[in-house]
């Protein structure tokens, strides 16, 4: 079954059962006793904070011919569900397969019928240049990155270029792995922690993605000297926020973390127009799908 299928099945759940984690009218009978003495409830959130962030407004996602192409569509149409966003499909040049972008359009509109989606084909553009032409400041951009060296060496100067500089969050999908299967339990979000103000905006980010997907967030704080810190637990806007904390190379951690991961946030590091090591990184190498926040 395809991720949207995953997300739809999900969707049908939880309409059916409702909140899962809903408290139950004994247990609330319990929480007030205990709070008429003062005993505050362990297991109590944090009420909602309403988090400053640009609405992403489009969701712009890049195809080519392989299989890659379908695996972003598949992202690119989830993410534009759980946003409320319109999703554009772009394809650089004639398809050699007239039919790609309407099976595409057809394969979303099967799983999620009220999607806005719109195509799109330039000619004499390169797909680097074309996605960062067509997409707004805010839009979210998502590519597939394809496996194998021949393959990795013809896409990785587009996927570096975009990231670098477009100035709105890019989602690289390596496989499939967001949403993971419904069978997952413990589904969490990433957050590569490097105490700069990039890392601060990824996690902004990822906590207005936790929202949406009603997930918790695991932020990864890589330092370099040995240490001992226990793990804590924080709330932000209604999400679980899970703090580890390790020591080593960020290079080393945070490829190594993005391959266990549903799904990672980092924010990008460098200057506009080039990527730094991290990021690198992590783009290449990483198992998961990654957002790059500018």
């Amino acid at each position: 079954m395809s991720d949207l299928g995953y997300f739809k099945v999900e969707q049908q759940a939880r309409q059916r059962h409702g909140d899962l984690f809903r408290v139950a009218p004994c247990t609330e009978m319990i929480n007030s006793y205990l709070g008429t003495f003062s005993y505050a409830d362990p297991y109590e959130k944090a009420p909602a904070v309403e988090e400053e962030r640009a609405a992403v407004r489009t969701v712009v996602v890049g195809v080519d011919d392989l299989p890659a192409g379908r695996v972003a569509v598949d992202q690119a149409a989830i993410e534009a569900k759980l946003l409320g966003s319109a999703l554009l499909i772009v394809h650089a040049g004639a398809p050699r397969h007239p039919s790609l972008l309407d099976g595409l359009v057809q394969r979303v509109r099967l799983l999620a019928p009220d999607l806005e989606v719109t195509t799109r084909v330039t000619a004499g553009m390169r797909p680097a240049e074309m996605l960062l032409s067509t997409a707004g400041e805010n839009d979210l951009i998502v590519l597939g990155h394809r496996q194998g060296f021949a393959r990795r060496t013809l896409r990785c100067g587009v996927a570096e270029r975009v990231v670098a500089q477009h100035p709105g969050p890019v989602l690289v999908v390596r496989r499939t792995g967001w949403p993971p299967p419904l069978e997952l339990e413990n589904r969490q979000l990433l957050v590569g922690m490097r105490g700069s103000a990039a890392s601060s905006r990824a996690y902004e980010f990822a906590v207005a993605e936790a929202q949406a997907r009603g997930c918790d967030i695991v932020v990864l704080h890589v330092v370099p000297g040995p240490v001992e810190v226990p793990e804590w637990l924080d709330w932000r806007g209604g999400v679980a926020v899970w703090n580890r904390t390790v020591a080593g190379n960020p290079v080393n951690e945070l490829v190594d973390a993005a391959s266990h991961a549903d799904a990672m946030v980092l924010g990008r590091s460098a200057g506009r127009g080039r990527l730094g090591s991290v990021d690198r990184a992590v783009l290449h190498h990483g198992r998961c799908p990654v957002f790059f926040v500018g």
